[in-house]
């Protein structure tokens, strides 16, 4: 099995609580995490949240965090 590098963890909006982010709260849909894509909102999404990446800092600019 191959390691996805999934978008999510590279999002602004991702919860680190691992269970979703400020799109999807109760859990990112399956649609996303296997599309590995999230550039416009899905049809049933409730707002209009998309992916965005986390602004460079320090420690990712270092590949310490995603």
């Amino acid at each position: 099995m191959e390691a996805i590098d999934l978008i999510c963890l590279k999002c602004k909006h991702f919860a680190v609580n691992g269970i979703g982010c400020a799109a999807f709260p109760d859990g990112i849909p399956d649609e996303i995490q296997f599309k590995n894509k999230h550039d416009k909102p899905l049809k049933n999404q409730g707002n209009d949240i998309v992916f965005e990446p986390i602004p460079p800092t320090p420690l990712n600019m270092l590949n310490i965090l995603p």
